[in-house]
This record gives structure tokens, sequence and C-alpha cells, in this order.
């Protein structure tokens, strides 16, 4: 039976439909990721991201709030450059539609072209022959075909028809690709999507049995107890409130609603304000003694889609408890810490502040990092980061993470300069969202390109020069750093003068060439590759992270000949621990 008009809910089910497409296809879109290193990871990126936004809109039933939340959703979850690109497609797709509780399928096909021109606008640098072309030509190209009447089964047949043809040209777009003999990783991903939403229409038992796992955000909540608050506790700390309003239209709400005067009310009513807008979304975090007062004044805008209030006093009194109960068990002889610096190490994404209390100090920088490898994460932790995110194997944090760290800054310090440092050229578009995420324009990013990057930049932070100062010198240090990675290929790979087969030991720049390959001499390859790196003769120091599987013995043999190769660099080898790359050799 044809479709002819959708809601919320029933929009909800295509998507899981969408997810359930691209889940069944994961393995296979992150092996088509070009370069020859074991991080493809296109598939899972693109999977994670939808399935955060689907968390995030389950159980709206009119069209325009569930794609609203969706977009939200994804925006917040996105995870490397597909998973933004993604959320910025539905961005625009929700934005098309803001309008519509339900939809026909024309509204759906100009929603469809409203979502690749976000998705490109959201891109610095938008290239062809990426999931940004095959979004656009797919309904360049049939829109104008559609008959005047169709159902959506109809407009995605023809679709999906068009994304394939596109997605099957992408290698005469991008010469890497056609090299590799491969299609666009992205594009096939986002075939994939549109598949499953027709199969779950053409067949409603396509979803029946799929699960996934929620996406919400998981970080620790304080194992509170109420016994540590009581009739003759002190109320000292007051309640920390955190919501999303929704704006509302209509006669019982303000029809204006201005972001600089609604904070300056909120300012007077409590304090550690944080407010983001994103749309007709409000977040807010604020504590205060008078949450009442707090509801009153954003009930005049909208209403509550989540809501949150913790009684502080509870959480400090459990907190102090529970550190006094820990100094118990330290000395009967138990040591009750764990992880780096009385901190647990976090599993992937999660962000820790780095000093022990797990509170941030108020100061006039703060710097957040991303690594991977336990070792890692220890030195740039001891190297000045305020905030590492452990950014997992193949190093993707999505830009709420990075949002997450900011607003956690901004309840301590509301002018304080912000400092990110991806570490990655996967992570740099999810750092720059979150910055228009949060309008905050005292955030900046670094283009840092590795771990080792990163290190150098914020070792070689100076807290005697002005803020300005400091950011500007460590970006300079950042960038002038050259990063060779030393790995075994994952899949034969030529492009150009830059090729191996699989199982290979290859010299990689972080740029993504290969500057030397072989079957089994590591370290020539190493020393080949840093040979080719422009300016080596002005290089003076280098760091050298050990991966999880590094052999101790090849370690000191490999120091040994690159300090007899290059006399004029001081190497200095560290545990890094990170799993995808056996060395990762960072010079200055």
């Amino acid at each position: 039976m044809a479709t002819y008009r959708v809601n919320g809910m029933d929009f909800g089910k295509m998507m899981l439909g969408a997810l359930k497409g691209i889940t069944e296809s994961e393995e296979k879109i992150n092996s088509l990721n070009v370069f020859p290193v074991p991080d493809g990871d296109t598939g899972t990126n693109m999977k994670l991201t939808l399935a955060h936004g689907i968390d995030a809109a389950t159980g709206k039933t009119l069209l325009n709030q569930y794609l609203r939340a969706l977009a939200d959703g994804m925006i917040f979850g996105a995870r490397g450059n597909s998973g933004v690109i993604l959320s910025n497609f539905f961005d625009g797709f929700a934005r098309s539609l803001r309008r519509y509780e339900s939809m026909a399928p024309n509204a759906m096909a100009s929603a469809l072209t409203h979502g690749y021109k976000q998705a490109y606008s959201g891109c610095r640098s938008p290239k062809e022959g990426t999931i940004l072309t095959v979004a656009r030509e797919g309904i360049e190209f049939v829109r104008p075909q559609l008959p005047r009447s169709c159902s959506f089964e109809t407009l995605l047949g023809m679709y999906i028809a068009r994304l394939k043809e596109s997605l099957a040209n992408t290698p005469e777009l991008l010469p890497c690709l056609k090299e590799a003999g491969v299609i666009d990783s992205g594009g096939m991903g986002l075939v994939r999507v549109f598949e499953g939403m027709l199969r779950y229409l053409e067949d409603n038992s396509y979803i029946e049995d799929f699960s996934f796992t929620s996406s919400a955000d998981h970080r620790p909540v304080a194992n509170t107890s109420i016994a540590a608050f009581n009739e003759n506790t002190p109320f000292e700390y007051g309640y920390c409130m955190e919501f999303l309003l929704q704006i509302m239209k209509g006669p019982n709400y303000v029809n204006m609603f201005n972001l600089t005067s609604f904070v300056s009310t909120l300012e007077g009513i409590g304090e550690s304000v944080v407010v983001s807008k994103l749309g007709t979304r409000v977040k807010v975090h604020v504590h205060t003694f008078k949450p009442a007062r707090v509801i009153e004044l954003v009930q005049n805008y909208g209403e509550f889609v989540s809501f949150k209030l913790e009684n502080m006093c509870l959480q400090h009194n459990s907190i102090y408890d529970s550190r006094e109960s820990e100094g118990q068990d330290r000395s009967n002889g138990h040591d009750a810490s764990s992880g780096i610096s009385g901190t647990s190490l976090p599993g992937d994404g999660e962000a820790f502040p780095v000093n022990a209390a797990g509170r941030i100090r108020e100061k006039d920088l703060y710097k957040i990092v991303v690594g991977t490898g336990e070792g890692v994460l220890s030195l740039l932790e001891e190297s000045g980061a305020d905030f590492v995110i452990d950014g997992g194997a193949t190093m993707n944090t999505s830009s709420g993470e990075f949002v997450s760290c900011i607003e956690e800054i901004r309840e301590v310090s509301k002018d304080a300069e912000i400092v990110i440092f991806p570490n990655n050229p996967n992570i740099f578009f999810a750092a720059e969202q979150s910055k228009d995420l949060t309008s905050d324009e005292k955030v900046h990013i670094i283009k840092s390109l590795s771990s080792a990057a990163g290190y150098f930049g914020i070792a070689n932070d100076d807290p005697q020069l002005s803020p300005s100062e400091r950011i500007e010198l460590m970006r300079k240090t950042a960038e002038a750093t050259s990063t060779i990675a030393v790995l075994r290929a994952s899949k034969d790979y030529g492009n150009g003068d830059s090729k191996c087969k699989e199982g290979d030991w290859i010299g990689l720049l972080v740029s993504g060439d290969i500057k030397a390959s072989s079957q089994d001499d590591m370290i020539g390859v190493a020393v080949k590759s840093i040979g080719a790196v422009v300016g080596i003769e002005e290089k003076e120091t280098a760091i050298i992270f050990t991966g999880e599987n590094a052999d101790e013995d090849v370690t000191d043999e490999l120091s040994d000949r690159l300090s007899d190769e290059f006399p004029d660099i001081e190497f200095v080898v560290t545990g890094g621990g990170q799993k995808s790359q056996d060395y990762i050799i960072g010079l200055i």
C-alpha cells in the first residue's frame, strides 16, 4: 500500500529503517576508506550520529518537532566529518519543514534540496566527489521529473536510483578514489540511509526486531545518598538546573526572544549561567536558590523539552562523605583511587577535567585536548591540558563532547579564552561546529594534526604572556610540528607515488602521504619517512609515542638508528599506548 503522508511517528520509523540500513552496511562502508590505515570508520560515525539523533527525537508525534529533535541530537552527537555533514543535511531538512506537522512527498523533495544546501554551507571547503555531491545530484536530477502526485515509495525509489548513479561517478571527481578503485564512503552511507527508509515503507516488518544502543550522553552521575541531607543541613549551595527550552509561538508566550536579555535576567536569579541557542531551542544551565523564579521566567517564552533539578548540597555532602570513606579505605591499606592523578581514565569519547578534585579553577585560558592511548592522555594532562578527551582508537570526537567541556568552563569563567586541540584532521569539523553551537567567540580551534602536535603546542605554552600571545605561540608550535605514523597497511593502496601492499610497513605523514613502505624493514621505513619531511634539517626535537603493541627491543633499535641518522635531532621515547599506530613520531 503506497504512502502519501507521514507525521513524526511515521518518519521516526523510517529513520529506524535508515539506521538499520546503515548498520547492516557499517563494515562495508568502513572498508571504503581510501588510506591504507586501520581507521576506516565512516560507517560507524554515520551510524552513531544517526543513533544520537533518533534517541533524542523518540516519542515526538508531530513531524516538525521530531525533525528538530532529530537534527539537534545529530548535531550534538556528530562524529567525524561524515557525521557532521549528515547532521547538517538533516538540519537543513528540518528547517525546510519547520511548519509542517506532517508532510506529503513533494514537501520531502523540497526538504532534500534544503538539506544538501545546508550541508554545503556547513563545510568550509566543500569538495566534489563526496557525500555532498551525491546528496546534491540525487535531488537536482530527480525533482523536475517527479510526477505531480506521487507516493513516498516512488520519490525514494527515484531518489535512490539517482544517488547510486552519482555515487558510481565519485571516482571520476576524486582522483584518490579512482586510484584506489573505490567509491566515496560517505556517499554510500547516504544511499544506505535512504534505502533503509524505503525498505521500511515497503515492508514495515523490516524494523520489527531491530534495536540499537542508546547514544545519549553517558557522563558519570554522582552516586548521591539522601542520608547526606536532613533537617539540620545548612542549605549553602542551592540547586543545579539544566533544561532544554523549546521557544513557542502563541498568545500565551512572549513572541520576541532576545538571548542577551534572557541571559541577563537569568544572571539576576542565579549564577554559573551557561546558555546556548540552536534554532528555536535554548539549552540552559544555572545554579540558583530560587528554581521557581527560573521556571516562571522561561515559561514566558516556551516549554521544557527536558528538565533536570539537583540539590547541590546533597551532591556536595555525598561527595564529601565518599572522599572520607575513600580515605578510610586507603588508611586500611586499600587504594580506592584509580587512573591518572586521582581521576579514572575515561571510556572512548568521555571528557574529564584533569585535576584530582574533578573541578577546574578559574583562570584566563583553558585548553581542551583530544588524544588516544593511556600514555598519550597522561602526557597531555601533565603538559597542562585542562580537559583531555579520549578520542578512542580512531580519534573521532563528537561536537557535543566539546560543547560539554566549553559549558563546564563557562560555569567557572565567562570571559576566559578556550583553546581546542583536535589533534586529528577528522575532528576539525566537529570542533568548529562546537564553536558554532555555543556561539562563543572566545573559543579558538588550533589545527593540530596529531597528538604529537598537540603535545608540543601545549608544552610550549607560556603563562607569563597574555592570552592572545599564548594562543598564537601554541598555534605556531602545533602547526609547525611534522608527524610521521609508522604502522602496518590494512589494505593495498596506490595513488601516484604512494603505493603499498596489505601488511607492508608504511611511514605515513599525517596529511595522508605515504613517505616509505616495506614488507619487513620497519626501521628503514621510519628513517626514510623522517628524511622526506620538508624542512627536516631545521628540526631539533622529536617525540616518539610507542603503540600498545610496540616491541621494546625494536623500539630501542629504532631510537638508536634515528639518533645516528639524524644527530642534530634529540629523540625522546615515551609509551603512548595508542592502538592503531605502532609509532607516532612528532618533530619540531
